[in-house]
């Protein structure tokens, strides 16, 4: 009797797991997340480095030049804001979000223009 306790508590405890597993995975499945690049390729660092709007809220304080951050976050369609600061004028850009994979790239080039790439 105790062999077959002992059985039935493993096969229980593996299909809770089984069940928590799939669980996740379809309560995850669910959420739309957005894969961001932003590349710096000024000839001047960054500042306040903000991604807001239908996304939740991503901010980094400095982007030397020449250099990549990367970061992902969950969104709703709608419109995802990009802001920074250089030399004491602030930049803003929209982008519109609708894809359930989304890659956004965002290129700051030398005369301070974003270039916005949405990769579905």
């Amino acid at each position: 009797m105790p062999f077959l306790r002992t059985i039935l508590r493993i096969v229980a405890i593996l299909a809770c797991g089984v069940l928590l597993t799939f669980t996740c995975w379809v309560f995850a499945a669910g959420c739309s997340r957005a894969h961001i690049i932003v590349t710096n390729q000024s000839g001047t660092t960054v500042s306040n480095l903000a991604i807001s709007g239908s996304c939740k809220e991503r901010h980094v304080d400095v982007l030397a030049t020449q250099s990549e951050w990367l970061t992902v976050t969950p969104y709703d369609n709608g419109i995802m804001r990009f802001s920074f600061e250089c030399d004491g004028s602030r930049y803003t850009t929209n982008t519109e979000l609708h894809s359930a994979f989304l890659g956004v790239i965002y290129t700051i080039s030398t005369n301070m223009i974003v270039t916005v790439q949405t990769r579905g």
